[in-house]
């Protein structure tokens, strides 16, 4: 690999995109120590990434459809004559980024889009998970996949009461507006939180302002809810999701950062490529799914439960 002093990674996307890209990113950083790496990425994620301490500056690219704003952003990132780009986004709009950079700069481009000198062709969707094809991606460029990434930059103290130490369960019931036919039924988790609240767990919700309506038939059977709607930045899930004995998701972006602590996991989803590219096959990850979510029975879900002794 040629000689590299300045670095930049370019990742948008939802918050599981961002998940999703993580073990690439800590890959690119320990190879490249000592490389100066920046980050092109969307502003509200840049309190975020910058807990890994992977990156030396953040630049904000909020994917605005105003032509100029984004022309001006690609004159700013040529004036810091980068050696290298790795295209973590991988999008049309970022192929335009690519093309902009082959005709005014030697840079180097890492992509799985067109115009990059690193060329990924990805499978169909679904033979691989989205982190497994991001690590195929620079691993063109001869950057090992590390096998271990440690996500202890998102710890933080959890208190809960010492009634329910190691009596926790996760619930993570909401979904984004977009992700809506990816949400098992509110009234199910509801069934659900009253079967765990009877053998004698506590549970806890996380989840934005969006999502109170989706905790409503939990609060109804669970006096001691713990509820952290509206309350649940990455750290906090991740935090409790590590001391619980399980989490119970949908496939959404709060569901993935709980997974990235390494507790077990049941995952409550649709049967497609989709999911598929997003949920790895670990061993702390348990699913359930169905052509469509919303038919799986809260009865299936509490014997998948019992069978595999995840409570």
């Amino acid at each position: 690999m040629f000689h590299l002093n300045r670095i930049l990674i370019i990742k948008h996307g939802s918050l599981g995109d961002i998940v999703f890209s993580l073990p690439a990113m800590y890959s690119v950083y320990t190879f490249y120590k000592g490389v100066s790496i920046d980050i092109l990425t969307e502003k509200k994620y840049f309190n975020f990434l910058n807990k890994t301490n992977y990156f030396n500056n953040f630049l904000q690219d909020n994917r605005s459809s105003n032509i100029f704003y984004s022309f001006s952003l690609l004159i700013n990132l040529l004036k810091n004559k980068y050696d290298l780009i790795i295209d973590l986004q991988n999008s049309k709009r970022t192929s335009y980024y690519h093309l902009f950079f082959r005709i005014f700069s030697n840079t180097k481009i890492s992509s799985s889009r067109r115009f990059a000198n690193f060329r990924y062709l990805i499978p169909i969707q679904g033979t691989e998970t989205a982190t497994e094809g991001l690590f195929n991606q620079i691993k063109l460029m001869g950057i090992p996949k590390v096998n271990k990434v440690e996500y202890d930059w998102l710890q933080c103290n959890i208190n809960l009461d010492n009634k329910y130490k190691n009596k926790t369960i996760l619930f993570i019931p909401g979904v984004s507006k977009k992700g809506k036919y990816k949400q098992w039924d509110p009234l199910k988790f509801g069934e659900l939180a009253k079967y765990c609240v009877n053998k004698k767990y506590q549970i806890c919700v996380v989840g934005t302002q969006q999502d109170r309506k989706s905790i409503l038939p939990i609060l109804n059977n669970c006096p001691n809810l713990i509820n952290n709607i509206d309350n649940s930045p990455p750290h906090i899930i991740y935090s409790i999701s590590k001391i619980a004995s399980l989490t119970i998701t949908n496939d959404t972006g709060p569901g993935h950062i709980a997974s990235l602590s390494g507790s077990n996991i049941l995952w409550l989803v649709n049967n497609n490529k989709i999911t598929r590219a997003n949920i790895s096959n670990n061993k702390n990850n348990y699913k359930i799914s169905s052509s469509n979510v919303k038919d799986i029975s809260t009865k299936s879900v509490i014997q998948f439960i019992e069978d595999n002794k995840l409570l």
